[in-house]
């Protein structure tokens, strides 16, 4: 099983993790489409603590099946998709081609070389097909993993224009208090003072 990581939105790195894989690529299907049922409920939770997320990482192995016949699925595509297979089926064509009309074996138009290549060919486009599907459902789980991530990121940055919009309004009610009120009461601070002072000259000082 493969071990993974998860980041934080503030890119910091926490514990490692084994991906849950599923046992079957028809039970990753399911869990896909059991996300997608929930993916409104999940969109709120994580609205109200968008900083506590954790952003997944999502690769193809996460999502593909471990059961026998997904195994084998998993060898046939990759040999299917080798380009050593692909360079070995066509330089034996192209030998073929050549050697079956100087040895007679199979002679203009090979008949039996077509045979043998129409043969597979129901096999190798069904296992295409499973190949697709595969990556279909990985395409499925990293958009919704991406889904959910942007969620979070765009709700804390929500948050941080509350926060800048409210410095602004802070530092608005600062200045007003300095441009205008604040000479004012130092005017009748002033006064208060002179007026103090007056009082206290204006006594006979004691014998």
């Amino acid at each position: 099983m493969t071990a993974t990581q998860e980041h934080v939105v503030t890119g910091k790195p926490t514990a490692g993790f084994h991906f849950p894989k599923p046992p079957s690529d028809a039970a990753a299907r399911r869990d896909i489409s059991h996300e997608l049922h929930h993916l409104h409920e999940k969109a709120e939770e994580i609205k109200r603590a968008p900083a506590e997320f954790h952003p997944r990482l999502v690769l193809s192995d996460h999502v593909r099946g471990s059961s026998p016949l997904d195994k084998i699925a998993d060898g046939v595509n990759r040999i299917c998709g080798s380009m050593w297979v692909f360079l070995g089926i066509t330089i034996g064509i192209i030998a073929w081609l050549f050697l079956g009309n100087v040895i007679g074996f199979d002679k203009t138009p090979w008949p039996l070389l077509l045979v043998i290549l129409n043969l597979p060919q129901l096999s190798i486009m069904i296992s295409l097909q499973v190949s697709a599907n595969r990556a279909q459902a990985a395409s499925d789980k990293r958009a919704i993993a991406d889904h959910e991530t942007l969620i979070a990121l765009h709700e804390m940055a929500k948050q941080q224009i509350d926060i800048l919009q409210g410095q602004d309004t802070v530092l608005a009610l600062l200045n007003k208090f300095a441009s205008t009120d604040m000479p004012g009461r130092q005017q009748a601070m002033q006064q208060c003072i002179d007026q103090i002072l007056a009082e206290v000259s204006s006594k006979p000082t004691p014998a």
